[in-house]
C-alpha cells in the first residue's frame, strides 16, 4: 500500500497544479471504507478524470476485481493511464472514452458498486441507465451531491447553478424515497450519497 500511497500523492499534486478536480480527503476515505466493506469484484466508474478514485476502488475491491470507468477527456486518460499503470492495476482497468449517457446504455453485465462523479446535472439519468446493471446488493456512491451547500438551500443558489441544483436534488429525492434503495446522505467534502441497492422490490 505504501506505493500506492506515493502515487496518491503525486495524484494530488498533479490535480492541484493542473485544476483537475478530484475527491476529498474524507470523501475518498468513504469511498475506501464502503468499497473494502464490501469487496466489490466489478465496479463501474462514471468520471474517470486522472484516475485519482479509480486507484482508491482498485485498491479495495476484491482480488482479481475490474473496473470499468468511463471519461470523455483524452487527455485526462492519458495521465490516468500513465498512474494507473505506475500503480500496477492498469491490467484490471477498463477505460471508455466517450460521454457516460451514451456509454451506459451499452454496457453489459452487472456491477457490485457504482461510482458517480461526472456532469452533476445527469446524476439521475446516469441511474436510471445503470438500475438494469446492478448486482443484487450493489452499492451506488455519488459525489459532490450537495453542491457547495446550495441543494440544502436553494434560494441562495446562483443563477447559472439552479437547474444542476434542482437536478441533484431529484437526484437525492429518489434515492430517499425509492423502496430499491436505502440511502445515507454524508455531510463531507461537497456530500456524498451513498445508496445500498434493496433489489426490485415493488414501488
Amino acid at each position: 500500500m505504501g506505493e500506492v500511497n506515493r502515487i496518491l500523492a503525486t495524484m494530488k499534486d498533479y490535480a492541484a497544479a493542473h485544476n483537475v478536480p478530484i475527491i476529498s480527503l474524507e470523501g475518498g476515505q468513504l469511498l475506501q471504507e464502503v468499497a473494502a466493506a464490501g469487496k466489490p469484484a466489478a465496479v463501474l466508474e462514471i468520471g474517470t478524470a486522472i484516475g485519482y478514485s479509480t486507484l482508491l476502488l482498485a485498491a479495495n475491491m476484491a482480488p482479481g476485481g475490474q473496473i470499468t470507468t468511463i471519461e470523455q477527456d483524452g487527455d485526462r486518460i492519458a495521465v490516468a493511464k500513465q498512474f494507473l499503470a505506475e500503480a500496477g492495476v492498469l491490467t484490471q482497468i477498463n477505460i471508455i472514452a466517450g460521454d457516460a449517457g451514451e456509454v451506459l446504455p451499452q454496457l453489459a453485465g452487472k456491477f457490485d458498486l457504482v461510482f458517480i462523479d461526472a456532469a452533476k446535472g445527469q446524476y439521475l439519468d446516469y441511474l436510471y441507465k445503470v438500475l438494469d446493471k446492478l448486482s443484487p446488493e450493489a452499492v451506488v456512491i455519488a459525489d459532490n451531491v450537495l453542491f457547495r451547500g446550495w441543494v440544502l438551500d436553494e434560494k441562495a443558489t446562483p443563477k447559472r447553478f439552479r437547474t444542476i441544483v434542482k437536478r441533484l436534488k431529484a437526484y437525492l429525492d429518489f434515492v430517499a424515497n425509492d423502496l430499491r434503495f436505502k440511502t445515507t446522505i454524508y455531510h463531507i467534502g461537497d456530500g456524498m450519497a451513498v445508496s445500498y441497492y434493496q433489489g426490485e422490490t415493488k414501488q
